[in-house]
């Protein structure tokens, strides 16, 4: 659905955002559902890292989740491209009236609309959550012990993907109604989605160079996700979110050395997720200071001992 909006001398076409995502949901559950049903032979290709002999299966999911990433990549930036911040919409009227008043809630303004711009030239920053969504459906519902779990899990990666898309949306301009509590839930959900996928990857025990990469891709997809709100330029955003994701793979690749349970690791990875993520947003702000690394390190002392107490 599209209607008209005029704003000042420009005429624009507006796109219900809902259009574009329920048509991205459907296309994406029928291509997780068809992977139940699909039974290709696998390719094995070997070769040798470090010395070590590691053999790469090409799979039905492997080339299923490649095509559902590339896929959930441009709806999510058909979804976002639909908002009027990114149309053009009303950046004449901000402009203007940054330029009429001087004060600090106009020059905040100026401001926010600077960052808007900023974010139509990397719509790329927004695909992070659903691909990392896609990425742990891929790998989590296979292993659905009946049809019925496999049926629920499918009907709530079709919810959050909803809400995910619905969350970028509403995040796009920091003045829209609704953008702290969307901030705030894209936040959580950013977490529970990283949670999943370490429990995931590091409950499967495959190679470390295949589990350690998987956890780097998908943290540096989460870390962009958190990062990108924090007004720095977009390539340091970029930058400190690889670093996120190669930390969190080097981690991966220690801990699976270690005979700790499932759960166990993935909230140690969690942990360690948090606290890189949390200083990597004080650094890009210039905060790092010793209080912080100091909260930092207490939390990190008593999630550890929670962890140590309570995980398997």
């Amino acid at each position: 659905m599209a209607w008209v909006g005029k704003f000042g001398e420009q005429q624009v076409h507006l796109i219900d955002y809902r259009d574009r995502a329920s048509v991205l949901i459907w296309v994406v559950l029928m291509g997780l559902a068809a992977q139940r049903f699909l039974d290709l032979p696998a390719r094995v290709w070997e070769t040798e890292i470090f010395g070590s002999p590691v053999n790469f299966a090409i799979t039905a999911n492997t080339v299923l989740g490649v095509l559902l990433a590339g896929l959930i990549a441009s709806g999510t930036e058909a979804v976002v491209r639909s908002h009027p911040r990114l149309l053009g919409v009303s950046d004449g009227g901000g402009r203007a009236g940054a330029a009429r008043d001087g004060s600090p809630r106009s020059a905040a303004r100026a401001h926010g609309l600077r960052r808007v711009r900023s974010a139509a030239q990397a719509r790329w920053m927004y695909w992070g959550v659903p691909i990392a969504l896609i990425m742990v459906a891929v790998l989590l519902l296979p292993l659905a012990p009946t049809v019925l779990y496999w049926a629920l899990g499918l009907i709530a990666t079709g919810i959050v993907l909803g809400l995910s898309l619905a969350g970028l949306y509403y995040t796009v301009d920091p003045f829209q109604p609704g953008y702290r509590r969307a901030r705030l839930g894209m936040n959580a959900l950013t977490y529970a989605i990283a949670l999943l996928l370490f429990l995931v990857v590091y409950r499967t025990r495959v190679r470390s160079i295949i589990s350690a990469t998987e956890v780097l891709l998908v943290s540096s997809l989460l870390a962009l996700e958190l990062l990108r709100g924090s007004e720095r330029p977009i390539t340091l955003v970029a930058l400190y979110a690889g670093i996120t994701g190669v930390v969190l793979g080097q981690a991966t690749w220690v801990l699976n050395y270690w005979r700790l349970d499932g759960l166990t690791g993935g909230l140690v990875l969690l942990v360690l997720f948090y606290n890189v993520v949390g200083l990597a947003q004080h650094a890009l702000h210039g905060r790092v200071r010793r209080r912080i690394l100091l909260e930092y390190g207490l939390i990190t002392i008593a999630a550890m001992a929670l962890i140590w107490e309570f995980a398997p």
